[in-house]
């Protein structure tokens, strides 16, 4: 029905708009919406931190060569620094060398904005090589990709950098714990990105975990883009908005839960390599 080319299209497109419909949302979600100009830079130098990455691949998987990591040891340092670590960190680079010198970043909600605009451009382009890559096998296999990964990874994604940008409000806006907040403004991205991952590549834990996980970070990022949006909602319709009113429930509840799953994680690697 569809010629080679158009289907190549037709793929590369439905890989695009789970990355879209997401950031169109977030965007919209902001009363006070930033530049799309800016908005769009930030996508983009996501989308760019894919070339440093390539580079550095092959000295994190040569590191763990040399150190024979094989089963799970390999599955957790593949997931937690090969992908995890070495993903957020560059997307965390974005957000503080780029956005956070803006003028446009001047109240809490802009944070969350650009964070998930960075992490998406990096979604953008691994989701364009997952469902085109898959063509080579068939259409089907593609289509399969296609749709699992619009409700698993690109959210998944979208909601580390949701809540990378919620300790970055922190640290940008409260001098207090500086230092602290931006350690986990990194921290707990990659730890659930992680964890995400290596669910995944575990052969010992049920694949299916995932979907807990995601739905925890989907209550975690929808409360707190609904507390900046009730805050600027605030500013809007009464004129007073406390811009560094973060609060601190959610935080403590994000850094429980992120310790939480790197416990689990690290407990669970080392009790089935003794095993095996």
């Amino acid at each position: 029905m569809f010629g080679s080319e158009n289907v190549i299209i037709y793929f590369s497109i439905a890989s695009l708009i789970p990355v879209l419909i997401i950031l169109f949302y977030v965007y919209k979600k902001d009363r006070f919406p930033e530049p799309p100009r800016i908005v769009f830079i930030t996508f983009a130098l996501g989308v760019a931190t894919i070339f440093p990455i390539l580079m550095i691949i092959p000295l994190i998987e040569g590191f763990a060569e040399n150190l024979n990591l094989f089963t799970e040891p390999g599955h957790f340092y593949f997931a937690f620094i090969r992908a995890a670590l070495l993903e957020e960190i560059f997307k965390w680079l974005v957000i503080i060398y780029y956005c956070a010198k803006l003028n446009e970043l001047n109240e809490p909600m802009d944070a969350l904005v650009y964070g998930v605009a960075a992490s998406l451009g990096f979604a953008a382009f691994e989701n364009f090589e997952y469902v085109t890559g898959s063509l080579q096998d068939s259409v089907e296999l593609a289509s399969s990709v296609a749709w699992l990964r619009a409700f698993t990874a690109v959210p998944l994604h979208a909601m580390c950098g949701a809540i990378m940008g919620y300790f970055l409000i922190k640290a940008i806006f409260i001098i207090k714990n500086k230092n602290i907040n931006l350690f986990l403004s990194l921290f707990a991205p990659v730890i659930i990105h992680g964890l995400y991952d290596y669910i995944l590549m575990s052969e010992v834990i049920a694949s299916g975990l995932i979907y807990p996980l995601l739905i925890i970070l989907v209550i975690i990022t929808l409360f707190i883009f609904g507390k900046e949006r009730r805050n600027q909602d605030k500013m809007f319709f009464e004129g007073q908005y406390n811009k560094y009113n973060i609060d601190n429930f959610s935080v403590g509840l994000t850094i429980l839960i992120s310790l939480s799953l790197l416990s689990l994680a690290v407990f669970t690697m080392n009790i089935f390599s003794q095993i095996n």
